[in-house]
């Protein structure tokens, strides 16, 4: 049939083939089985209403003028004055703020006889219209995460916000097929190019709105998508044959209809397949009336596009042309240029036959059921948290964000301990860079569009072996290839063949349609939408925190087509997340809020960092209070003195990494690793893993700093003021120890006598395990950890000696120290051995945030792996991690829970394959592998006295450590 028609094209007269085309419509499939109501048959306000209305008033119920409340007074008073005049049934709102809109949509119902159906063009949220409100991803986002769920998720809080607003009517989904690649107008307004997917989201997309009344608006009618031409500006022609139109463009509105659209807008198209007079969709009753309501069975609204686009406003006359879209069946007039004008023609038409009034009932009726429906009688809708709402925008972009090129692995970056740059083009770069300064230390330039073109860059690029560029457009329209402009092949010639390049686009991928030089470039990455949603979650898949999934759901070259998309996989490195992902209830966490505020207000301690991780996600990271009481506010990248955490963050960790290197076991003597140290002493017959464990009878610690003090003030002959030879050892500002005063700490030591094998918790062992680590590895432990973890997990926030790196207003002061450094210790180790050791010790000295320690404790739940590296065997975690000897609950330098299940340093509740440490400055650090649960909770309540044991007696880390677990304990599945 379809080789018939198109042969007789030619023949026909174009009377002949109108009419040939009537019957032929007919052939394209209806397939509307399993339709749902969109309509209800019996009302009783809406019939109430209709047998009390005039001619005049009935006709004004199918106009819906425009109104911008942004627009100030004269404009409001107008669309006003058209209210209480014309009657008219309807308004959709343009820009304005929300407080704006509010006020006039207020206004305007009170004006109005009948309740006015209020509509607006919010096809990403009310943010399309209205200033200032956070948006949701755009359909090509959307359609590019594919997932079905969370479309229809997205629909129900465009819904919930459409509600509080008062808005009854969301003019969309957008239903077109994104076919033409040149389509000035669709394009990221679409889900995409197949059919069956788009058909898919439109769906969810109905379900969304209408179980939550608010009516949907398919558009545009019959289809929008293979355009070169926007229909605001002029009347564009759809060129497919009619078994195209039938399989690609009316599929998504077929199930839209199929799943309750209550309505759909015609769009201004030529369509001469469907049409070939050539009359633009709007006003066509031949693809009005008998294809979408007679043969798609299409009972709901019809709504016009506006009438006051060029497409049809330079065609016909003000009124005609809303007279021709009513005749043709479209029941609301959308946006006339002359409602009074046009109200006397349909009169008119009325009074003289033309229009039956049966049809005037009937259709005005139709409206008036809309409105008992959606504004009258409105059903309950789903409310979403601001929380949920993000995890939305979230999931969806780390779904959609796509991965096209990836040569040699090169994302995601592993190792972070290179010198690495990051060049943003355009102005709104904040979040992914400082999201991806939360894993590595990146140098920074941002280079303007006028720079670009310039080719200025003022940086060495061949320092650095990681060089990342991001490009900002600020649109995703055609115009100047979607904002990205080809004069970043300048700047992508010079960079240098020795690094691995990396390009980000926050834009539309048809951009790539350009002739770029990506051969420079390992990996490309497309992020669709430059928003900080966007650019939260592209950082972090670039470091691998988050993997690749996403797939193109547009074609733009032979290179790039539909479905391309490289995966990868998440490779240990702790993402930023929150509770909403897990289906957390972040609720339980506002105890968390109130433990500390009890604490602080207590003067428990000043103020604290804690971070919570489960599953390799933070889903909590708050910081409270102050430094010192009443001081600045604590953030959540200072740093506090972790104390004894040092032993796992610091000395058990190098242990760890050497006896994977084979340099040390446990099982022999100290004397084997120092005999230089232990010489004769029976300090040299300790075994290690008893000193690891806290069992080898070493006193739990000695006080070295009495001994260098004469009536409470410091040996001049021990100490000097200023840095000198011989007085190189700094323990403060202004006091620096004589070097060869450490040997004299370990003949004290040495001295000591050493007890039983029974359990007696010890720094001393540390001391010593500092030598083994640096003469085995020949350079110091500071430097060791650093080179060897630190560095290359790209933690930038764990250090000894913070003072040499960080100004103290980003460290947390500890105690006023009256005896020793007769000062408030700030900058520098609290504990005074670690202090006359210069601030590097195996037992302390280590200061972090909460967020650094986290990721350290994620390395020994990834075991032994992070960012993609491994770092030593999951054996030697497997075997630090678990008990030693029986009556002693330590595995290898971790502490662990009391084996009768009252929990002990942990709360009760963390599992007996648990592990981690506390501090004596107040912190604990603890990892679950059963609930893979990663808890670090760091405070500072040794200021400004360390006899403060409030923390202890009042278990307060323990009992947000609970918070953390009943949370777990209590999620619910999250929707998927």
């Amino acid at each position: 049939m379809y080789a018939y028609f198109r042969e007789m094209t030619g023949l026909l007269s174009r009377y002949r083939l109108f009419m040939l085309f009537a019957g032929a419509v007919f052939l394209l499939s209806s397939n509307t089985k399993g339709r749902k109501q969109i309509l209800p048959d019996e009302t009783q306000w809406a019939e109430k209403q209709l047998v009390q209305m005039t001619l005049d008033e009935k006709i004004g119920q199918f106009f819906m003028i425009s109104a911008h409340s942004g627009k100030g007074e004269e404009s409001l008073a107008a669309v006003e004055q058209s209210v209480r005049r014309d009657k008219v049934g309807g308004i959709i709102w343009f820009q304005g703020t929300k407080s704006d809109y509010l006020a006039a949509a207020g206004r305007m119902q009170k004006a109005s006889t009948l309740p006015l159906l209020y509509g607006m063009d919010a096809e990403w949220g009310a943010s399309m219209r209205l200033d200032g409100e956070t948006r949701f991803p755009y359909a090509y986002s959307i359609g590019a995460a594919d997932d079905v769920k969370l479309t229809e998720r997205i629909a129900e809080m465009m819904a919930q916000e459409c509600r509080e607003l008062g808005i009854h009517i969301n003019f969309g989904p957008v239903a077109d097929v994104h076919s033409n690649p040149k389509n000035p107008v669709i394009g990221f307004r679409a889900f995409g190019e197949n059919p069956e997917k788009v058909g898919n989201h439109v769906s969810a997309f109905v379900r969304g709105f209408e179980t939550n009344s608010i009516m949907s608006s398919l558009k545009h009618f019959p289809g929008h998508g293979d355009t070169d031409i926007d229909s605001h500006l002029d009347l564009p022609t759809v060129s497919r044959d009619l078994e195209d139109i039938d399989a690609i463009d009316l599929l998504p509105f077929r199930e839209g209809i199929r799943n309750g659209a209550s309505s759909i807008m015609v769009g201004h198209l030529s369509i001469p397949a469907l049409d070939p007079s050539g009359t633009p969709s709007t006003l066509s009753k031949v693809i009005i009336k008998d294809l979408l309501q007679e043969k798609m069975g299409f009972k709901g609204l019809v709504i016009s596009d506006a009438l006051d686009m060029k497409a049809v406003a330079d065609r016909y006359g003000k009124a005609e042309v809303v007279v021709k879209a009513f005749e043709a069946g479209c029941d609301i007039l959308l946006c006339p240029e002359s409602v009074t004008e046009a109200i006397a023609a349909l009169k008119a038409k009325v009074q003289k036959g033309d229009i039956p009034m049966s049809e005037i009932d009937a259709r005005c009726l139709k409206v008036l059921k809309a409105k008992e429906k959606f504004v009258v009688q409105p059903q309950a809708y789903k409310k979403y948290t601001e929380g949920e709402q993000l995890w939305a925008r979230n999931e969806t972009f780390e779904k959609s964000s796509v991965l096209l090129k990836n040569e040699n692995n090169a994302l995601p970056i592993t190792s972070m301990a290179d010198e690495m740059l990051h060049i943003a083009i355009g102005s709104s770069y904040y979040s992914f860079s400082q999201q991806l300064n939360e894993f590595g230390k990146f140098d920074f330039v941002n280079i303007s569009e006028d720079d670009l073109v310039d080719g200025v860059i003022d940086r060495d690029l061949k320092k650095y072996k990681t060089i990342i560029i991001s490009y900002h457009p600020t649109t995703v329209r055609p115009k100047n290839n979607f904002g990205i402009s080809l004069s970043l092949n300048g700047l992508l010639r010079k960079l240098p063949e020795s690094s691995t390049n990396h390009l980000v686009l926050f834009g539309n991928p048809l951009a790539l349609s350009a002739n770029f030089e990506l051969n420079h470039v390992k990996s490309l990455v497309v992020g669709y939408e430059n928003n900080a949603f966007v650019q939260n979650r592209v950082a972090q898949m670039v470091v691998g925190a988050i993997p690749f999934t996403g797939k193109m759901p547009i074609s733009v070259n032979a290179n790039y087509k539909r479905g391309a998309g490289l995966a990868t996989s998440w490779n240990g490195r702790l993402k930023f997340s929150q509770p909403e992902e897990l289906g957390i209830d972040p609720k339980k966490f506002e105890e968390i809020d109130q433990i500390v505020e009890r604490s602080i207000a207590g003067r428990v301690f000043p103020g604290c960092q804690i971070v919570a991780a489960v599953e390799g996600k933070i889903i909590f990271r708050k910081s409270y209070g102050s430094h010192a009481y009443n001081d600045q506010p604590v953030k959540d990248d200072d740093l506090y003195d972790i104390a004894s955490i040092t032993k796992i963050a610091g000395s058990t960790l190098s242990i760890m990494k050497m006896e994977d290197d084979g340099k040390i076991d446990l099982d022999k003597q100290l004397k084997d690793y120092l005999p230089e140290v232990t010489k004769e002493s029976n300090y040299g017959n300790l075994v290690l893993r008893d000193m690891l464990t806290h069992r080898a009878g070493l006193k739990a610690w000695l006080p070295f700093y009495t001994k260098t003090l004469i009536k409470g003030q410091l040996n001049p002959e021990i100490y000097s003021t200023t840095h000198k030879p011989n007085f190189t050892r700094k323990v403060e500002d202004g006091i620096y120890m004589r070097d060869d005063y450490v040997d004299s700490m370990y003949a004290q030591i040495l001295q000591t006598p050493i007890g039983g094998k029974s359990y007696v918790y010890s720094d001393i062992g540390y001391y010593f395990f500092k030598k083994i680590i640096e003469k085995e590895y020949n350079k110091s432990l500071d430097r060791f950890v650093q080179d060897g973890f630190y560095g290359p997990m790209g933690l930038q926030r764990i250090t000894y000696n913070p003072a040499e790196k960080f100004g103290l207003k980003s460290i947390i002061p500890t105690e006023v120290d009256t005896i020793f450094r007769k000062k408030m210790v700030h900058g520098y180790v609290h504990d005074q051995g670690a202090a006359m050791l210069g601030g590097v010790a195996g037992h302390a000295g280590l200061f972090s945030s909460a967020t650094d320690l986290a990721a350290l404790f994620q390395l020994f739940l990834n075991k032994g792996n992070y960012g993609g590296v491994r770092y030593f065997s999951e054996e030697i975690v497997n075997q630090y991690t678990k008990i030693q000897f029986a009556g002693n609950r330590r595995g290898v330098g971790f502490d662990k829970p009391k084996t009768d299940g009252t929990g002990g340093t942990c709360h009760k509740l963390a599992s007996l394959s648990s592990y981690g440490h506390s501090g004596f400055t107040g912190t604990l650090a603890w990892a679950d592998p059963e609930q893979q649960i990663n808890f670090v909770f760091l405070s500072n309540r040794v200021y400004p006295d360390a006899e403060n044991w409030k923390i202890v007696k009042q278990n307060t880390r323990t009992e947000i450590q609970r918070v953390i677990y009943e949370a777990v304990k209590s999620r619910i599945k999250p929707q998927i």
